[in-house]
């Protein structure tokens, strides 16, 4: 290639770059910083429930539901917090203690992991409630819809740390705006 189809090739990818055709930058890091206190967390707890789980087979099936947490704190870098639990048929009755952990899971995303839920019921005995749980992805904060000059872009407030500490929680994230495509 001569020096000035070089020189030509350079000017048009600067001009389609300019003019919005390129793709768009990856974020380098963290953009935002979000600092989580308790109250906020046991909000956000509290909105997440009644949650409803189902255990055991067609026979002995127990319908378990979820209400009222408290007492939410971050223990040597671990979530814990007491909830009620109420189940059916079998009668139960009775908070529990559950221990939460949090897990990088690959690609920069974190899970919410239950390490332990024991739960006591009558004629049965103990059962440790985490492998019914389902660990909780981490991905983004928030994707959602802008308008920019009255045409549709896509914002994307994606995770890429989370801290948590004795009183909060610390969320680092990028901030990622993709154009429109143009037509």
């Amino acid at each position: 290639m001569s020096q000035n189809s070089r020189a030509v090739l350079g000017l048009a990818l600067a001009l389609l770059a300019v003019s919005g055709f390129a793709a768009p930058p990856e974020p380098a890091g963290e953009d935002l910083k979000v600092t989580l206190g308790l109250p906020a967390l046991q909000g956000i707890l509290t909105a997440a429930t009644p949650y409803q789980v189902e255990i055991g087979s067609s026979l002995l099936q127990e319908s378990l539901t979820f209400t009222e947490p408290r007492d939410l704190a971050f223990p040597g870098g671990k979530i814990t917090f007491s909830i009620r639990c109420q189940g059916s048929p079998f009668p139960v009755d009775q908070v529990l203690h559950p221990v939460l952990s949090l897990k990088a899971a690959g690609n920069g995303d974190y899970q919410v992991v239950v390490e332990s839920l024991p739960l006591k019921i009558p004629g049965f005995g103990s059962v440790d409630l985490r492998e019914v749980v389902e660990p909780v992805d981490i991905q983004s904060l928030l994707r959602q819809t802008v308008f920019l000059q009255g045409r549709p872009a896509q914002l994307d407030v994606r995770v890429r740390r989370i801290a948590i500490h004795s009183r909060e929680i610390e969320v680092g994230a990028s901030l990622t705006l993709t154009p429109p495509r143009s037509r």
